[in-house]
């Protein structure tokens, strides 16, 4: 028998989310009165932009651990795809 939320897709929604939630706040955090983004402009965010969504992929070992430890395996291969993904999505933008 499946547990309620022992599902594929909902692994990897949280898996996406989460990192881009985490980056968003960082940015925020990181940029709201910056004189350089007003400067720079969106030239400057587009290359700190992989740099902090890559640090912001191990904000996924959060929800990984919980899927792990309440023995929900179709949420971790949803989690640990998503963490895949982003990380392809990251060294693809750092080559361009």
């Amino acid at each position: 028998m499946q547990k309620k939320y022992d599902k594929l897709l909902l692994g990897l929604i949280i898996g996406l989310l989460i990192p881009l939630i985490v980056s968003a706040i960082a940015m925020y955090v990181k940029y709201t009165n910056s004189p350089q983004i007003q400067y720079l402009g969106v030239k400057y965010l587009i290359n700190f932009a992989p740099k902090i969504l890559s640090l912001s992929i191990c904000s996924n070992l959060l929800p990984f651990y919980v899927f792990l430890k309440t023995n929900r395996m179709s949420g971790v291969k949803g989690v640990l795809t998503a963490t895949f993904s982003l990380a392809l999505f990251v060294f693809i933008l750092f080559i361009i």
